[in-house]
């Protein structure tokens, strides 16, 4: 890897070091990288060690590494996860290793002050600790140039709440951070405060923010609601597995997303303690808000038993998807222990709503198949649906197949959903899927293929049949009278059969049937499939290349054909 970076060729910008031991010299890796002013990107991943010698000895080469990415000046995006880079842990006791942690932040800290290229700063995993934060946040205030960073992803690195709002106040001035991820850290509080000062300045244009499994309560939601009210600028918010916050905390925030001038376009409250008046005063929020367009309602993440969200709490929810402003295109509903009644409700959704485009109701298993089998009529069938992705992995354990042949029948004029994902499904036979092959090639007839189904394109990652996997793979190309085409071709004309309909046909359509069968489709990768109908079709035609002259050799004879073969099939190519 050292040759590798000290050749300072132009052409590596991106390198990925996976750990550091003695295979890798950490100091002249880090001397190497230091001095070269090509490479953009750097990835180091370290991985997970106890504290002992052979940790002191991969600390030090972090260290010696870190020593020489000080000097670099053209990394634009620096990434570092699982490498331990906490100061001042009680736990660690070994002198040797404190003073290479400390110097090991210290030296990294250099880098991103004095880097005016860098963009993205992402450590993750590295149990950074409230000190190596405090290091961080004070080389950040003082960073001469503010303007190059745009993302800081500091994810899981047991950040406390005094600790995180420091480092959010060190970053005042950065005009153009526009992502910001603190997750699975211990932010309260304190930097709830800090983050609202921080979306209330005019200057900041923070797009998309992260506080995903931290501890925030009522009193955190409450002064983040007020800046989420004011601000315009913020896209995306991830406030999943803040399970301090109550239902009362909930319902003030989402009195924010009633505001006409939300910018809020994708929510993340998955994970969460969100009963039925809660989920009422969100779908009353979101009737008339013309912003958002995702919703993380996943509750499959849950340990304990989740808040079970009853028939009465999805009516209210869903009513805002019958309202005409509704701008909802992702909902994810995963593990919400919708029952039957619930998931009528949601299938009664797609009666007025147009703009729903992916929908997951993952892990909503019902009893018996009667609820399903009413959802994908209501569902597929409605002439309004605009639905193009349904997630239903881990749903369906009896009757799999009869439950596949009924999405089959509501499938069968539906020209829009491009993708179901059924997951890992041991109960789905070969049966169950031969329903799916015929809606996406029903080989009876040329008229019948042509009819199939040239939209949906995956079925989740469990292995299927060959023909049904060809059949999705075709179902990918945009132009879908090209993939009907290929489907005649392969199915109905394969190794030249079935030539005899060509030869039934007028002469004067014959021209068309040599131009369609010769075009060429480069899309596919492959040979194209109407080469050998093709070339059956004229050894079936010998009028069309009999030569003047009877008596010419079976030799020459040949060399005609071939050479008459080769002018059509040019006419063809150049037509």
């Amino acid at each position: 890897i050292n040759t590798t970076i000290k050749s300072n060729d132009p052409k590596l910008t991106s390198i990925a070091v996976d750990r550091f031991d003695r295979c890798i010299d950490g100091k002249d890796a880090g001397h190497f990288i230091g001095e070269n002013p090509y490479l953009k990107k750097l990835v180091v991943e370290g991985d997970s060690m106890e504290w002992d010698e052979q940790f002191t000895m991969t600390s030090y080469m972090l260290g010696r590494f870190c020593k020489g990415l000080a000097q670099n000046r053209s990394v634009e995006d620096l990434s570092i996860s699982l490498c331990e880079l906490s100061v001042g842990d009680a736990s660690v006791t070994h002198p040797k290793v404190k003073k290479l942690q400390l110097f090991t932040i210290v030296r990294l800290a250099q880098f991103c002050q004095q880097n005016i290229n860098l963009r993205s700063l992402k450590i993750d995993c590295c149990d950074l600790g409230d000190m190596s934060t405090r290091v961080l946040g004070m080389v950040l205030a003082r960073k001469s140039n503010k303007s190059s960073l745009q993302r800081i992803d500091l994810f899981a690195n047991e950040i406390g709440d005094v600790a995180a709002k420091e480092l959010i106040q060190s970053l005042a001035g950065y005009v153009n951070l526009e992502d910001l991820s603190l997750g699975n850290n211990l932010v309260g509080t304190r930097g709830c405060i800090a983050v609202g000062n921080l979306l209330s300045s005019a200057t900041m244009n923070l797009k998309q923010l992260n506080l995903r499994n931290n501890k925030i309560d009522d009193k955190g939601i409450a002064i983040l609601t007020r800046a989420f009210a004011d601000n315009v600028t913020l896209k995306e918010i991830d406030l999943g597995f803040n399970r301090d916050i109550t239902p009362s905390g909930w319902q003030l925030f989402f009195k924010c997303l009633q505001n006409p001038s939300s910018s809020i376009e994708q929510l993340h409250i998955g994970s969460n303690n969100i009963p039925d008046e809660a989920v009422a005063a969100l779908g009353n929020a979101l009737a008339n808000n013309t912003t958002l367009k995702a919703l993380d309602f996943n509750m499959d993440h849950i340990h304990e038993q989740p808040t079970c969200v009853t028939a009465a709490g999805w009516q209210a929810f869903f009513a805002c998807l019958h309202h005409s402003k509704s701008a909802l295109q992702d909902v994810i509903l995963r593990g919400c222990s919708i029952n039957e009644e619930g998931l009528d409700i949601v299938a009664n959704a797609f009666n007025t709503n147009s703009t729903l485009k992916m929908l997951d109701l993952s892990d909503n298993p019902q009893g018996h198949a009667a609820p399903w089998r009413r959802f994908f009529t209501a569902c597929l069938l409605s002439p309004n649906s605009s639905l193009e992705g349904l997630f239903l992995c881990e749903n369906f354990t009896e009757e799999a197949d009869i439950l596949m042949a009924d999405m089959v029948d509501a499938l069968a004029d539906n020209k829009i959903l491009e993708a179901i994902d059924l997951g890992e499904n041991p109960s789905i036979t070969d049966t169950g899927w031969s329903h799916f092959s015929r809606l996406l090639c029903n080989k009876s007839s040329i008229a019948s293929i042509y009819d199939s189904n040239h939209t949906l394109n995956y079925l989740g990652p469990q292995r299927k049949p060959l023909d049904l996997d060809d059949c999705m793979n075709l179902n990918v190309h945009e132009n879908k009278k090209e993939v009907a085409r290929e489907k005649i071709l392969r199915y109905h004309f394969r190794y030249g059969a079935n030539i005899q309909e060509f030869l039934d046909m007028k002469l004067e359509v014959m021209p068309h049937v040599l131009s369609w069968l010769g075009r060429d489709c480069s899309w596919r990768g492959r040979e194209n499939s109407g080469h050998t109908p093709l070339y059956e079709l004229l050894r079936s035609m010998p009028p069309l290349f009999e030569p003047k002259n009877t008596a010419m050799a079976g030799t020459k004879r040949k060399r005609v054909m071939i050479g008459c073969h080769r002018t059509i099939k040019l006419k063809l190519d150049c037509a």
